[in-house]
């Protein structure tokens, strides 16, 4: 895709979120909360029946931040497991084998095609693996994942800057990969109110088979949050109803 496509269809209007929006990332320690409260109601159906769900963290956490995603799903009969890098430090050209190579692993281990779910740049990440390995992915969930641009459309894009990582490189590397669709169902959950991840780079005007589920969990909690843990089940393709 190069990028006279790309202002056709997303236009001028993506940029770093705006710092009033760090307010919502306040209400992280009450999603928490919610879901410490609700974990016992939440729905229980074996609807995984032993699918293998491969999970990967956002940019600057660890696998422990997906450990109740984890939990939950593990709750509904799938298997769910944590990405082999542990750290994400974000980048992507050193993180990008390592994902494509768990896929592959794993695939293997469960002769059949797995699932991903990645938060944030985790998400972005699941995808572009997902391409070089159409055949062992069967479905991907991102949420809050800056599928256009990568952390370019981001609050980290400084961070990136100060340690000398191209971020206009891996946007155009990016585009460039779009000529190569992903072709499995894909879900996208994301928030207007994001102060991590440009909401507007959370759209995936391109792939053939995607859907869009906005949701009012801010960035920070949403591997903490009862709202993405209800949706979870329709994500991956198996409703608990």
């Amino acid at each position: 895709m190069n990028k006279a496509e790309f202002q056709k269809r997303y236009g001028n209007s993506i940029g770093k979120p705006k710092l009033s929006l760090l307010l919502g990332e306040a209400k992280t320690p009450f999603e928490a909360a919610k879901l410490a409260v609700g974990w016992r109601f939440l729905a229980r159906k074996n609807v995984g029946q032993g699918q293998t769900a491969l999970l990967l963290p956002g940019f600057g956490a660890s696998s422990s931040s997906m450990t109740f995603i984890k939990r939950y799903l593990n709750s509904l009969g799938y298997k769910a497991v944590h990405w082999s890098a542990g750290f994400n430090h974000g980048e992507v050209g050193k993180l990008l084998p390592q994902v494509i190579a768990d896929i592959k692993e794993h695939s293997e281990q469960a002769q059949a095609p797995i699932k991903l779910l990645g938060w944030s740049l985790g998400g972005y990440l699941a995808r572009e693996a997902a391409r070089e390995v159409q055949q062992n992915v069967s479905r991907i969930v991102t949420i809050g994942s800056p599928v256009i641009g990568g952390p370019k459309y981001t609050a980290v894009k400084t961070l990136y800057d100060i340690r000398g990582l191209d971020v206009e490189s891996i946007e155009n590397s990016t585009l460039k990969r779009f000529e190569h669709p992903i072709v499995c169902p894909i879900v996208a959950l994301y928030c207007k109110k994001d102060s991590i991840v440009s909401w507007q780079a959370c759209i995936d005007r391109f792939s053939p088979n995607v859907e869009h589920i906005e949701i009012d969990t801010p960035h920070l909690a949403m591997g903490v949050s009862k709202e993405v843990m209800n949706l979870l089940p329709y994500a991956l393709g198996t409703p608990l109803k």
